[in-house]
């Protein structure tokens, strides 16, 4: 069994590891940034040994042939692991669906919410048709809700004990290893779809890009964590503080690992923060950086 995961504060890699445990996780991030690596090293090998007009011609060439050309994951059991973001998929996750052949008998999907979903299974069923892929089961599965604007953290905390999560995710443990089927049921109409999640977007701020989204305090020490923690790798430290580019897969691991507490977003409802607690800081920077190092 082979099982891909995109977290953010932990939840979804709390799953992933109950339901692949005996097989193999795979950070989503990393995944497509490898593979990235792989194409970019691929085509210099092509060019090195051409003229530098051939190698031009070559690069063009091949460069949008091996970009283009979908990932074979092949295994007994294939599963994906993440959490809801506006009510849909998130678009990491739809970019792995597009650029990956599953060849599975058992294709299961397991999402993370705080609040349910009506439209998610409508668009998840959306993005695997139009990419080829046969979904077996799909379940979601209520945690705690890291979206600042929206949650008291606190509030979630008292809600989702330890003992109502390992219940919840053991019955889906259990379908899995059962290889039981479920994708029947009622969805929503695809204009539900997009009206939903466009609504929560520009009510919750989530239109704007990441440069506008979070606030850095003077509580901020420099110490890199954040740039780490992000899942886009789009953090840069300049001169001790954060500088954020447009690029973010609104995880929000950098404001809930932030050891001081010195980022915030826009219009959060709490300065509590939150990390799964069966999960810890260096678990969430190993899934999300290529340099995977220690958190300070």
């Amino acid at each position: 069994m082979r099982v891909f995961y995109f977290t953010g504060t932990g939840n979804s890699l709390q799953v992933a590891r109950a339901i692949g445990e005996g097989g193999e996780l795979v950070s989503i991030p990393l995944f497509l940034r490898e593979h990235q690596i792989e194409i970019g090293v691929a085509i210099k090998e092509l060019a090195s040994s051409m003229a530098p007009a051939d190698a031009a011609t070559a690069i063009r060439t091949n460069g949008d042939t091996m970009t283009g050309k979908r990932i074979i994951i092949k295994d007994d059991a294939v599963g994906l692991v993440f959490p809801t973001y506006y009510w849909e998929v998130p678009a990491i996750v739809v970019e792995f669906l597009e650029k990956v052949k599953i060849e599975s008998d058992y294709f299961f999907v397991l999402t993370t919410r705080g609040v349910a979903s009506v439209t998610l299974k409508s668009n998840l069923r959306q993005i695997a048709r139009r990419n080829g892929h046969c979904l077996s089961y799909y379940s979601q599965i209520s945690m705690p809700d890291n979206f600042l604007p929206l949650c008291n953290m606190t509030n979630q905390k008292k809600r989702f004990t330890a003992s109502v999560l390992a219940q919840s995710i053991g019955l889906r443990v259990t379908d899995v290893r059962a290889r039981k089927s479920n994708v029947r049921g009622p969805t929503a109409p695809g204009f539900l779809v997009s009206a939903g999640s466009s609504i929560i977007r520009a009510f919750t701020g989530g239109t704007k890009p990441a440069s506008e989204s979070f606030l850095v305090d003077a509580n901020c020490t420099g110490c890199g964590i954040c740039a780490k923690a992000c899942s886009a790798q789009s953090i840069k430290i300049v001169e001790d503080m954060p500088v954020f580019s447009s690029t973010c897969n609104d995880c929000l691991a950098c404001v809930h690992l932030c050891t001081t507490g010195a980022l915030h977003m826009r219009k959060e409802k709490t300065s509590e923060r939150y990390l799964n607690p069966t999960i810890k800081k260096d678990d969430i920077i190993e899934a999300h950086s290529p340099q995977r190092l220690p958190v300070r």
